[in-house]
Formats: structure tokens, sequence, C-alpha cells
């Protein structure tokens, strides 16, 4: 609050959404949510993390939708397969310059990480 009783409001500066793609500027914002077709019908994925993606019905080892609940976790799904943000963006510019036409949904179906993605990796 300011000495009058106001009450300033600051805005957080948005992390920049551009993508450069064959000396083109693109704005990731703007483009269709990814889908997964690993269960023979497109599922579009989840917004995960800072600009990444995470599927809705496929895991390293389940492919279905929905993804069942998570036993350990009252009212949550099994956690899907995972892109970040910078691979994301890495997948962006290379199927760009291949010439994929990046205003139709992108089948992340088989760009996933051969690996699953451990959250709770302790470094002992």
């Amino acid at each position: 609050e300011g000495l009058n009783g106001e009450v300033t409001v600051v805005k957080k500066e948005q992390k920049n959404l551009d993508v450069v793609i064959n000396g083109i500027v693109f704005d990731i914002s703007t483009m269709p949510i990814p889908v997964c077709t690993c269960t023979g019908v497109a599922q579009q994925c989840y917004r995960w993390g800072n600009g990444g993606w995470q599927s809705a019905c496929c895991t390293t080892s389940i492919s279905m939708y929905p993804l069942p609940m998570n036993p350990n976790r009252r009212g949550a799904r099994v956690a899907g397969r995972k892109m970040s943000g910078g691979a994301f963006r890495k997948l962006l510019e290379r199927l760009g310059a291949e010439g994929f036409n990046l205003n139709y949904p992108i089948d992340l179906k088989s760009y996933w990480a051969k690996h699953g993605t451990n959250k709770f990796v302790t470094i002992r």
C-alpha cells in the first residue's frame, strides 16, 4: 500500500514466447494445443511447467484415456509423459525447418522422451 492507502499493482513481466524458425519470429502462445494419438484418438495435451506439455493419455507403460487415478494421491491422476518448454521449442524449430505447418496441432506421440520423468530423484 502507498502512503495514502492506495494499492499498487505490480505486473509480472511475461516470458518471451517467441521462437525463431527459418528467420521468422513465431509466437508459440498463438499456436494450437499439441495432441497425442497413442490411444488411436487425438487427445489434447496439458500445459506443464514453463512452456512444456504433458500427455493426457500415455505414460511410459500405459496408453489409455483418461489416465487412471493415482493410488497414492486422492483425486489425482497418474502423471502423463512430459516435454519441457526447452525441448518443445527445439521440436518446433526442427519441424519448422522441415516445412511442417505450425498452424495445425502437433502430434507429440513420437516425440516424447524415451525415458520416464522421475520428479523424486534423490542425489546422495
